[in-house]
């Protein structure tokens, strides 16, 4: 009698989630440079830094005035748009075209799906931040920011907080032209209270004592205090000049507000965030 050894099975390789999420965020990155509305997320932040100037640049800090620092404010604010625009339009309509539910059926992890997402938010971000700071550095006499570090990091943090804000919208809408409209009414409400339009030293101290708590401010602060080296956490008014380790020290309440609002956030996304289509 002759037995025959059975083939042995050959197991699918294992694909790291890192690895996962670096390719699909270069998927969503094309799919994102093809889509047409992408774009006009990304040129509106340009355009309100380019509002700003329009504003009293009557000088607050030395070498820089009030609209220069809105400008620099309205840096915290680029995810805003970007993030609450783009994954909330994009989700509702693959959702609704059950290619969600197909990603999950496959078992893409639901962090892989969404890293892929707020991955591309932050790095055009980081793009729109970058020619911001070229434009605050002709408009400010050639300067720099003082910790580019904290301001990459205030950029960053904004951008995967607004992604997941941008996913909550999508269980209260049917479609993506629903998405988009839903979208902008946190997005002006967040992006008027963020200091990027109006900013926060001409608001009387206790409303901004109040505001600090709102998801846009502390961004824009961070941003304020890198670029120029001052301590803006508590208003221009008696703002000091300090070093690296000051800045990051007086930095730490709104480093600890923007974490608490990621933390929250993706709470509720991993709650109520829908993959299966919405029924009529």
């Amino acid at each position: 009698m002759t037995t025959t050894a059975a083939a042995p099975e050959r197991s699918r390789p294992t694909i790291s989630r890192t690895k996962q999420v670096l390719r699909l965020t270069r998927t969503e990155f094309t799919l994102f440079v093809r889509y047409k509305t992408a774009w006009m997320f990304l040129f509106l932040p340009l355009f309100l830094a380019f509002v700003t100037l329009q504003l009293p640049n009557d000088e607050v800090i030395p070498g820089f005035g009030a609209a220069e620092l809105a400008m620099i404010a309205s840096m915290g604010t680029i995810g805003l748009i970007l993030g609450v625009g783009h994954p909330s339009n994009v989700f509702t309509a693959r959702r609704e075209s059950l290619v969600l539910k197909r990603f999950r059926v496959s078992g893409v992890p639901q962090s892989v799906i969404f890293g892929a997402v707020i991955g591309v938010v932050v790095l055009f971000s980081l793009v729109i931040a970058a020619l911001v700071v070229g434009l605050v550095f002709a408009t400010s006499g050639g300067t720099l920011p003082r910790d580019p570090l904290m301001l990459v990091v205030a950029v960053i943090l904004s951008g995967v907080m607004y992604s997941l804000m941008g996913l909550l919208v999508t269980p209260f809408v049917r479609n993506a032209e629903a998405a988009q409209m839903a979208a902008m009414v946190p997005m002006m409400i967040l992006l008027f209270t963020g200091g990027g339009v109006i900013p926060l030293e001409f608001l009387p101290e206790t409303a901004r004592q109040v505001m600090t708590f709102v998801p846009s401010v502390p961004a824009g602060e961070m941003a304020q205090a890198a670029y120029t080296g001052y301590d803006a956490f508590g208003g221009f008014g008696s703002a000091e000049e300090k070093g690296y380790l000051g800045l990051w020290v007086s930095a730490l309440p709104s480093l600890g507000v923007l974490l608490a609002w990621i933390a929250v956030l993706t709470l509720l996304v991993r709650r109520y965030f829908r993959w299966d289509p919405r029924q009529p």
